[in-house]
């Protein structure tokens, strides 16, 4: 009996660590610094135009294709990389899909906030990761 309580007591405190990592990482307080933050002008058109699906509250598949709650721990690689393919999506009109272009057009980025977010991509490119 002494054994189960010990065991269920690592339990519970294995699954509460879990737990605050998890919200830790969502909130984007891991402590590590983001390489490549995004600026307030490109940020205010994601938070229009792309946060309702791949932010927390989005769905499952944009999430884990692109989370901007989690841009922080991507890394310089991967944040260049994802930058990279927001502009691409964006510039194709491939995002926001269709299904959202048409019942949602207010979501759809102007051709100057796609200029803006395409050179703040390109811009990453020939940034050197901080050390």
């Amino acid at each position: 009996m002494k054994k189960l309580f010990h065991f269920n007591s690592i339990l519970w405190l294995v699954a509460i660590i879990v737990l605050l990592a998890n919200k830790s990482i969502a909130s984007g307080q891991t402590g590590k610094r983001q390489q490549f933050p995004i600026p307030e002008n490109i940020n205010k058109i994601f938070q229009t135009s792309c946060m309702p699906c791949h932010g927390n509250n989005g769905g499952r598949l944009p999430k884990s294709r692109l989370c901007f709650s989690r841009w922080a721990v991507y890394g310089a690689a991967k944040e260049k990389e994802k930058a990279s393919l927001i502009c691409s999506s964006v510039r194709k009109g491939k995002m926001p899909p269709k299904s959202v272009r048409n019942s949602k057009p207010k979501l759809i980025p102007t051709k100057e906030q796609i200029d803006l977010i395409c050179n703040w991509a390109e811009s990453l490119k020939s940034e050197k990761k901080e050390k």
